[in-house]
């Protein structure tokens, strides 16, 4: 069957959809009056909508008049979809347009038994351009890939991986990761070679952990401050985006953060 927008469908099951989507929207119950102002409809006609979602399992009512909230099927197809969201074949979709829109390399990394790890590239559609083979194991500390999966991976490993590589002063890594994560970034100059500029975000699964990592990469010359805003802004709506595809929320730091 055609995935199409422009293919015909059925109107009712979309302007019915509007109550599922402000079910989630919200993320708890909700009385019928709540609900159908929240999908922009009348209570009476949003309630001949929900009997039919409660009858099929997509809603579920707290007893006779009470509130309204997603369903046992509802959950079961979440389930499912997270089950079988691949976030490496997701992020791989999305890399070739977005090192087109960076103007810059685009990368996926993942957590590897080495540490950070670059599985996907796509380079930058310009004459000179920051390489980067697949499969390079990135400095925990030096680099923004490294420095993003430490913020949020506070695990044994992760630290021993820290020590390994000549980590000393624990309060002061401490502190950095706290700012990486308030921030939802990081940043690096010269941390993978010399005159390389690196910004990386994290890409969340539905229970907050960082399943990898997007990274940009280009001659630091080519990254003043008002570039390097607008390349976070791509990272992290690209991040947003496959978050909202793994069954998480956004969060993400803004793009005045940068420091």
């Amino acid at each position: 069957m055609s995935t199409d927008r422009t293919s015909r469908g059925v109107q009712s099951i979309e302007v019915g959809g509007t109550l599922l989507q402000a079910l989630v929207n919200h993320g708890r119950a909700l009385p019928l009056k709540d609900l159908a102002a929240a999908a922009g409809m009348s209570p009476a006609k949003a309630h001949a909508y929900l009997v039919s979602f409660a009858r099929s399992g997509l809603v579920s009512q707290d007893g006779d008049g009470g509130p309204y909230d997603l369903g046992p099927l509802a959950v079961s197809l979440g389930l499912i979809s997270l089950q079988r969201a691949d976030p490496i074949r997701l992020a791989s979709a999305a890399l070739e347009p977005l090192a087109h829109a960076l103007q810059a390399t685009a990368a996926v990394a993942v957590w590897g038994q080495a540490g950070p790890t670059v599985v996907r590239v796509a380079e930058a559609p310009l004459p000179v351009f920051v390489s980067l083979r697949h499969g390079t194991v990135l400095n925990l500390a030096q680099t923004a890939t490294g420095q993003v999966f430490a913020a949020y991976r506070s695990d044994p490993e992760t630290t021993a991986l820290w020590r390994a590589q000549g980590g000393t002063d624990a309060t002061a890594w401490a502190a950095h990761l706290a700012q990486v994560r308030a921030q939802g970034h990081a940043l690096s100059d010269a941390g993978l070679v010399p005159g390389v500029s690196a910004l990386a975000v994290p890409v969340l699964d539905a229970l907050g952990a960082c399943r990898l990592v997007l990274l940009a990469l280009a001659p630091s010359a080519q990254w003043p401050a008002a570039q390097r805003a607008r390349v976070l802004k791509e990272l992290q709506k690209q991040s947003a985006a496959l978050q909202r595809q793994m069954g998480a929320g956004a969060g993400l730091g803004s793009a005045h953060e940068l420091s």
